[in-house]
């Protein structure tokens, strides 16, 4: 049976987007190559027909991860710009975003392993990660570029901290206390 050409394109892009989603959920010593074909309806016989190495996929399933959530972050363009960030703080100090690793941010759900990680992987989650910054400073407070760039990366930190440290607490209401804590701190400090 011959396939159409877009055939092996979007098989590779079904296994990047099933890699992005098991990378949040289980962390980068999770999901096997076997785990991630299967979730794409593949067997693991396949997998270097679209992929010269796991490397690689990482890669791409990182990228995916930081193109998946900043969707939902570009839901917010039509609020004025002095207002986006703070619907930003609202959304990712959301219970919805710190109950759902596997769909939300990458840094919140990855960083401490992609320090880790081989240094190809890690640079290309830095330009990722730098396109991320250069989108969202323009709508970070400040009056100067220098000033909201410092804001970015104060508010940024502080709230993908705050998920990571909500995320390890087992009680709801625990979870929620680091949530809205880091929120209110936020949208008062700015």
């Amino acid at each position: 049976m011959r396939y159409e050409p877009e055939h092996k394109t979007r098989t590779r892009e079904r296994i990047v987007q099933n890699a992005a989603r098991k990378l949040r959920a289980e962390g980068m010593s999770g999901p096997g190559v076997a785990s991630v074909m299967k979730a794409s309806g593949l067997t693991a016989g396949g997998f270097y027909k679209h992929f010269r190495s796991k490397d690689e996929l990482l890669t791409e399933a990182i990228a995916q991860a930081f193109s998946d959530s900043e969707k939902v972050y570009s839901s917010l363009q039509n609020v004025p710009r002095a207002d986006r960030w703070k619907e930003l703080v609202r959304l990712y100090l959301s219970p919805e975003h710190c109950d759902h690793p596997d769909t939300g941010c990458p840094v919140a759900a990855l960083a401490p392993e992609i320090a880790r990680a081989k240094l190809s992987v890690r640079k290309r989650v830095a330009a990722v990660m730098k396109g991320r910054t250069d989108r969202w400073v323009e709508f970070m407070p400040g009056l100067t570029a220098t000033e909201r760039e410092r804001n970015f990366f104060v508010i940024f930190s502080s709230m993908a901290g705050a998920i990571s440290v909500a995320r390890l607490l087992t009680e709801p209401a625990d979870r929620q206390k680091v949530l809205t804590s880091m929120r209110d701190h936020l949208l008062d400090s700015f």
